[in-house]
């Protein structure tokens, strides 16, 4: 996809002129959840100009994912925007949260980190109330088989509703399923309009949203760019492509893809998480198999594993709506963390604050230490964990005779391990959202001020980049604070961006 961006202002309107390649454009959608869209078609050939096509709207949205479609919601539901005709999402990917969704399926995520407040709906209970819609119906279809047992007391379906419920909340932080917080995203229709042209397309737009996430996934040095050619030996979880991880990783029912080995790089819950379901997958495969008792599934992090309930602490997830229910009832409001950041000047301070107040690279105690975690896996020996880094790496044949190759990585520990596949967990770079598109914005227009130490966006209390552009995310978060990349933080930015309006 090729992605340029500029921006002129007018009287009325901001102009975008974007290359549309294989990208789908979303009209509108409720003030609820949104659902999976179309799909749009591929073209090899480069984007042609013509000027004649023009499509005008008073909100754009740039990005797809948890923030952008979050942030859309919410202006609708504010009524910042009386008709969903008048917001535009804009993403390369075929569906909305499709990045989402295809990262957090490759990690091996039962259970999201952050608990049932956090969400794309406005309501804060929504993720609740739609379990409860969920096992109400459930209920429904089991009882013409429930028993009533003496007494009337013990319902054999109210036994089952309760146990649905916490099948899809864990018992820590009520953190919801990762399938079922889909199906909530998922829940309400879309409106969709495609844009299938390879020509130049002019955007008009009185405001513009800029919700752009991470995109480049961290390389470690030692890798080539041959290693992570598609079925290369080397793939990164959060690769956001199409390879599927459960086929490259050897999780598919295919016999030549069990009993393989397979190192995983990092120490954080996404190497964690992955880890587990491979070793679930390894165990049940290598159940017969006595000739080999080392582990299949190899984790190797620089540092010692350690526990964090989140990657940073709730006072910076808490919005000003909350905040105003705290005061009303009694409680302290806005956590003193958030109220020192705001009344903080200095934007290199509060990079930081960021960096010390955002902890990566940690393992919530339900994934360490609670049923069938991380300690007791290697304890029991299904995995093999390593506190080191790879010093070097060599490729060699396959000592089962197999056609791919293998690969021997040596470690800063001094021991060197055989395996089949390497998975990367290593997080993302740590580079300004959006590149180069952002990075002409900057470059082109005197008027959308950055730091000078770290290059994000010096914007308003509301997330004013400029008059009529906007940012969230990781852009927004010198503003917001170190939830800002979070679910927590697409909540926060919405909640402002509301504000500059609502107020007005």
């Amino acid at each position: 996809m090729i992605f340029s961006l500029t921006h002129t202002y007018l009287q009325i309107a901001t102009v975008i002129w974007l290359f549309v390649w294989n990208q789908t454009l979303v009209s509108g959608f409720s003030a609820s959840h949104t659902s999976d869209i179309a799909t749009s078609r591929s073209y090899d050939a480069p984007p042609q100009t013509n000027t004649a096509a023009a499509i005008k709207t008073k909100w754009l949205i740039v990005g797809g994912g948890i923030h952008g479609v979050h942030i859309s919601a919410r202006l609708l539901g504010s009524g910042v925007v009386s008709s969903i005709e008048d917001i535009c999402i804009i993403d390369g990917h075929d569906e909305l949260l499709q990045s989402w969704k295809r990262r957090t399926r490759g990690t091996g995520m039962e259970y999201l980190r952050s608990s049932a407040g956090y969400h794309l709906d406005l309501n804060e209970n929504s993720l609740r109330s739609f379990d409860q819609k969920t096992t109400t119906a459930t209920a429904s279809e089991d009882n013409s088989n429930i028993n009533i047992k003496k007494r009337g007391k013990n319902l054999r379906g109210v036994h089952k509703d309760k146990q649905r419920r916490s099948s899809l909340f864990s018992n820590d932080y009520e953190r919801p399923r990762l399938d079922f917080f889909n199906n909530h995203c998922d829940e309400v229709k879309v409106q969709v309009s495609m844009v299938d042209s390879c020509e130049m397309v002019d955007y008009h737009a009185k405001q513009i949203v800029l919700a752009l996430g991470n995109a480049e996934p961290s390389i470690p040095a030692w890798v080539d760019e041959s290693d992570l050619q598609q079925n290369g030996l080397v793939t990164h979880l959060l690769e956001d492509n199409n390879i599927d991880h459960n086929t490259v990783v050897g999780q598919s029912d295919d016999d030549s893809c069990n009993n393989i080995k397979i190192a995983i790089i990092g120490g954080g819950i996404t190497a964690a998480h992955k880890a587990l379901q491979l070793a679930r997958k390894s165990s049940s495969n290598r159940q017969d198999d006595t000739e080999s008792k080392s582990p299949a599934i190899h984790l190797i992090s620089r540092h010692p594993l350690r526990e964090q309930q989140f990657d940073t602490h709730q006072d910076w997830m808490m919005d000003q709506a909350a905040s105003k229910r705290s005061k009303d009832g009694g409680g302290y409001g806005l956590p003193k963390k958030q109220v020192l950041y705001q009344k903080c000047d200095c934007l290199k301070e509060r990079r930081q604050i960021i960096a010390e107040e955002r902890i990566p690279g940690t393992l919530t105690p339900a994934v360490y230490r609670g049923d069938h975690g991380l300690k007791y896996a290697i304890q029991k020996g299904e995995i093999g964990w390593h506190q080191a880094y790879v010093v070097e790496k060599e490729r060699v044949p396959n000592r089962n005779g197999k056609e791919d190759d293998q690969m021997i990585l040596k470690l800063s520990c001094g021991e060197s391990i055989q395996v089949d596949r390497v998975l990367l967990a290593t997080g993302f770079d740590k580079i300004l959202p959006g590149g180069k598109m952002i990075q002409n914005l900057i470059n082109d227009n005197s008027e959308l001020n950055v730091s000078d130490f770290c290059g994000y966006p010096i914007v308003s209390e509301h997330l004013r980049w400029s008059d009529r552009v906007f940012v969230a995310g990781a852009l927004a978060e010198l503003e917001l604070g170190p939830s800002a990349r979070n679910i927590a933080g697409a909540r926060l930015a919405a909640e402002r961006i509301v504000q500059a309006f609502v107020r007005a």
